[in-house]
């Protein structure tokens, strides 16, 4: 594991953050639970990690990748509007709801990494507690192809539930819709 003392470092968490996908697999191989207690050393360590300037620069990466989606696939949609919403995380599906896309924000909130969803249709993402008449509002509103919100009751990696509202945005070229964006954000 490289010249790092993991039992020993504090904010382990940030750490496993900052590494690419398949380094983080690596190491959350290689580390096992510990029972020992550890100090806590510093607040500031995780602070840091959360400060305006780093949601700044991820909202900056979220726009840029959403741009590149944006010329790609010749949207008219205005990104830069859909944007002004809050969000944690953001998906972008085909017209069948495959997904094509997700920023960084989808990982932290889901567990999922973006290469095990990419393919897959968001409503992996539910489950036996779901509301059947949430699934179904969802479907029909898809359909219709306007904007829409709602709050639905999803799993995340590690099966913990979690309720998410969703808010659903059309993507479309001049002459039909190619794409849905959705800007999800965890309720608590």
């Amino acid at each position: 594991m490289g010249n790092y003392n993991l039992w020993n470092m504090t904010g382990l968490d940030v750490f496993l953050q900052s590494l690419n996908e398949a380094d983080r697999k690596k190491y959350k191989k290689e580390i096992q639970p510990h029972q020992d207690i550890f100090p806590l050393k510093s607040w500031g360590l995780s602070s840091d990690f959360f400060s305006p300037t780093n949601l700044i620069n991820a909202r900056k990466k979220d726009k840029e990748a959403l741009m590149l989606l944006s010329k790609q696939f010749q949207w008219k949609t205005d990104i830069t509007e859909i944007l002004k919403n809050s969000y944690e995380a953001l998906v972008v599906t085909d017209t069948f709801q495959n997904i094509v896309w997700t920023n960084p924000g989808f990982f932290e909130m889901t567990g999922y990494s973006e290469t095990y969803v990419i393919g897959k249709k968001p409503s992996f993402l539910q489950g036996a507690e779901t509301s059947t008449q949430t699934k179904r509002a969802i479907r029909e509103k898809l359909l219709a192809g306007k904007p829409f919100t709602e709050k639905v009751l999803n799993y995340k990696e590690n099966q913990q539930q979690y309720w998410c509202q969703i808010q659903v945005f059309p993507m479309y070229t001049k002459s039909h819709q190619t794409h849905y964006l959705a800007l999800e954000t965890e309720l608590i």
